[in-house]
């Protein structure tokens, strides 16, 4: 591989360009389930998406994390025990999840035997090898991208099969399972050590210390992600919750790739140059021009996106989503500042300092779970679409101040670059009114 793939920038390159074909076949699978199931078969999905993904994070323990952080992440007892721990965890959450599918089927309003099927997600995607973590502590980009871009590929093949044949809910409900299942087999045919039970009685402490304020980050996370799916799963119709998740899944794909970046890369870039990162130095100097580059991009297609919002919704998904453009909008203000966010984090992360991270994600989830009733019961749906920037900005405030102390911060270039994202949406919306197309938010009723 050559100096420029092996350098941060040419590693970024890699990533960014897979995941934008992952992002091209995930556009792709939300475009026919969208079509093919309608609005309230597509809000049913968004409830067991949040109820199954809120079964993998409320007990994460960072074992990739773990992994690429510790001196011992290439020791065949670490990594078994990292396999075993995971593995347990697996079983117990979705045992779990299994027992209180009846409660939340009947708060939700929707079949239990869905939401039991779609339990089994996290024992599944615990039976994966350990070699997808070794793959990351390497910085061994490329092999990791393709990796999750032929997942991707085999689970789109899943879901439009299922929803062309089924053409119901059982379509992404299987294709949830399914695809985790074929990832998690996948993982097999990268090289790994073999694979044993084992519970080291030196690294599993080592292995819960370091997991413990990962756990309270993803706790955190998950709840101020998915809060706003959960809340109006109970207060709005199943139809406008599946126009709002579709509008809240495009808007996440910004900060998807930023987290794929931050923790394949800068998370590992910055723990493995610990006492090199000063200011001046050739390796600080490297990660702020990969930031740069990357964030150029993103703030282009954010901006683009904003200003063209309803069209797109209009013409990819249909009539009956249309609604979700004016979503879309609003919605990619929070999800620019939650891709600032998700670098700083991993330079965070990167310094041995979880504990601030899961600080910042309490924090955001406090202000998400206190803006989202009063928004709504002060302006109704509208009024949900303030509490995602408001949060964003908490957290983000957070973790610049720890980044401060680390003397590892980027404030300058968030704002030059933010500034830039304003101008070139404030431009499209020039564009707009000249060609007599009206706003993107004119559809709001």
């Amino acid at each position: 591989m050559s100096a420029k793939e092996n350098s941060i920038v040419g590693k970024s390159l890699w990533t960014v360009g897979t995941y934008g074909a992952s992002i091209g076949i995930r556009f792709a699978s939300n475009i026919v389930l969208s079509r093919v199931l309608g609005p309230e078969v597509m809000g049913i999905v968004v409830i067991a998406q949040a109820i199954r993904t809120g079964c993998d994070l409320l007990t994460d323990l960072g074992l990739e994390q773990n992994v690429v952080h510790s001196p011992d992440g290439n020791d065949e007892r670490f990594l078994n025990t990292i396999w075993t721990m995971q593995i347990i965890r697996g079983l117990i959450v979705s045992l779990f999840c299994v027992a209180l599918a009846p409660l939340l089927a009947r708060f939700y309003r929707v079949e239990a035997v869905l939401l039991v099927v779609v339990s089994l997600a996290p024992m599944l995607n615990s039976l994966m090898s350990t070699s997808i973590f070794s793959v990351s502590k390497r910085m061994d980009v490329r092999t990791r991208n393709l990796f999750e871009l032929l997942a991707e590929s085999i689970g789109l093949a899943i879901n439009v099969a299922l929803a062309l044949t089924l053409r119901n809910v059982w379509a992404s409900i299987l294709g949830i399972v399914l695809t985790l299942a074929v990832r998690s087999a996948l993982t097999y045919f990268l090289h790994h050590p073999p694979h044993r039970f084992l519970l080291d009685k030196v690294h599993a402490p080592a292995i819960f210390h370091f997991s413990k304020w990962i756990m309270l980050s993803s706790l955190a996370f998950y709840a101020a992600v998915y809060v706003d799916r959960l809340f109006l799963g109970r207060v709005v119709p199943l139809a406008v919750l599946g126009v709002y998740g579709l509008a809240k899944s495009i808007s996440d794909l910004p900060n998807a790739v930023a987290g794929r970046l931050a923790f394949q890369i800068v998370f590992p870039f910055v723990a493995n140059r610990e006492n090199d990162l000063s200011a001046g130095s050739p390796a600080r100097a490297e990660l702020a021009r990969a930031r740069r580059n990357f964030l150029l991009l993103v703030l282009v297609g954010i901006a683009t996106i904003m200003a063209w919002s309803d069209r797109a919704v209009l013409i990819l998904y249909g009539p009956k989503f249309a609604a979700g453009g004016w979503m879309l909008c609003f919605l990619l203000v929070g999800g620019w500042i939650a891709v600032l966010s998700s670098l700083n984090e991993a330079t965070v992360f990167g310094r041995g300092e979880p504990h601030n991270v899961g600080f910042a994600n309490v924090t955001r989830f406090l202000v998400m779970a206190a803006a989202l009733p009063v928004g709504f019961a002060m302006f109704g749906l509208h009024g949900v679409f303030l509490a995602m920037p408001a949060s964003e900005l908490t957290r983000y405030g957070i973790l610049m101040r720890a980044q401060q102390r680390l003397n590892l911060t980027f404030r300058r270039q968030d704002m030059v670059l933010s500034l830039w994202l304003a101008a070139i949406f404030a431009g499209w919306l020039a564009l707009r009114m000249a060609l007599g197309l009206g706003l993107p938010w004119a559809m709001m009723g």
